[in-house]
């Protein structure tokens, strides 16, 4: 177990609850392995609904350590781009999120709300699934039916005036998340502002808002995720503008960060935390053209050989395959 975290759990909770902590770091592993530190330094000890329990009802695991968070990450392209910390199958991830590959899993809205309504929607046991952030952000479904294209509306506010503050998008749906018994969309908000460096020169500034975010097993995939749609925005307002427009701040805000008690219980966080930071800076993560090499393109591969269970369209298989090209000959590296 985790010294840091054996030390905290035998020590009195502060009075004051669940601490925030500030982090404003170069880079993204930087950024990662910092918020590590801040939550095993200062997470409260409290318990969350996955925590497993024995056939008694006792709990396996131990509390998660919680903390609210706010991570500046000053240039989110800065190499090395991926933290060691990547868990998840990146590219899979990126394919979902990004390019809405499996938004034809997602169950008809008012269908969804149907069975909301009557109490038979079952997560768990459900083959369609009932939203995912690519969806929400560019087929967001109101309550007549209609849907909205929240990043094409961000992106016209821009154009049509680079200083606004009002280029801005959520994912919660009330009519349907206040009805889900199990996950909620934990991406909440994302908001775009734009900055002139003096020359001419545009910086897309992207800030997202997050209800939960499990830091050791998705934090450091989310942000790669974010901000690889934070350039292809940038890129797209370059072309409708007219004028170079480049990343700039990367900013996340999260109500609940936490490391889940099973983990704590598992992995030695502090002493790889202290590895990772401990390399040259070179070292402490993978650049994005070896992440491309041994990670992006290698899941991409695997996500189209997937295709039997997940039915893509010809559409998303297109997409998969154009993205795969261009990443090889290094025209958009993640």
């Amino acid at each position: 177990m985790d010294a840091l975290y054996a030390t905290r759990r035998d020590a009195p909770q502060a009075p004051t609850g669940i601490a925030t902590i500030l982090v404003s770091a170069p880079n993204i592993p930087s950024a990662i392995y910092n918020a590590m530190r801040e939550v095993l330094a200062q997470g409260y000890r409290i318990r969350t609904q996955y925590d497993r329990k024995d056939a008694a009802g006792d709990f396996i695991d131990p509390p998660s350590l919680d903390v609210s968070s706010a991570i500046e990450i000053l240039d989110p392209y800065a190499q090395p781009r991926f933290p060691k910390s990547s868990c998840v199958e990146i590219g899979k991830y990126i394919a979902e999120t990004c390019w809405g590959v499996k938004d034809h899993r997602i169950l008809d809205q008012d269908e969804l709300k149907a069975q909301l309504a009557a109490g038979t929607f079952d997560e768990a046991k459900h083959t369609y699934w009932p939203y995912t952030y690519h969806q929400r952000l560019f087929a967001y479904p109101t309550a007549h039916g209609n849907t909205v294209n929240q990043v094409e509306q961000m992106l016209a506010r821009l154009v049509e005036d680079p200083i606004t503050r009002r280029a801005t998008a959520i994912t919660f749906v009330p009519d349907i998340d206040q009805y889900i018994k199990g996950d909620l969309p934990c991406l909440q908000r994302i908001s775009l502002r734009c900055t002139e460096d003096g020359q001419g020169k545009l910086r897309l500034h992207m800030h997202t808002h997050w209800r939960s975010r499990d830091l050791f097993n998705a934090a450091a995939d989310n942000i790669i995720a974010m901000t690889f749609w934070q350039r292809e925005w940038a890129d797209e307002l370059s072309r409708r503008m007219g004028r170079e427009v480049v990343v700039g701040r990367y900013k996340d805000f999260a109500d609940s960060l936490h490391i889940y008690g099973q983990v704590l219980q598992n992995v030695d966080v502090g002493k790889l935390v202290a590895k990772w930071s401990g390399l040259p800076d070179a070292e402490r993560g993978y650049t994005s053209e070896d992440a491309r090499d041994l990670m992006v393109i290698p899941d991409l591969e695997k996500l189209l050989a997937e295709d039997p269970q997940w039915h893509f369209p010809a559409e998303a298989k297109d997409k998969i395959v154009k993205e795969i090209d261009r990443m090889r000959r290094g025209e958009y590296l993640p």
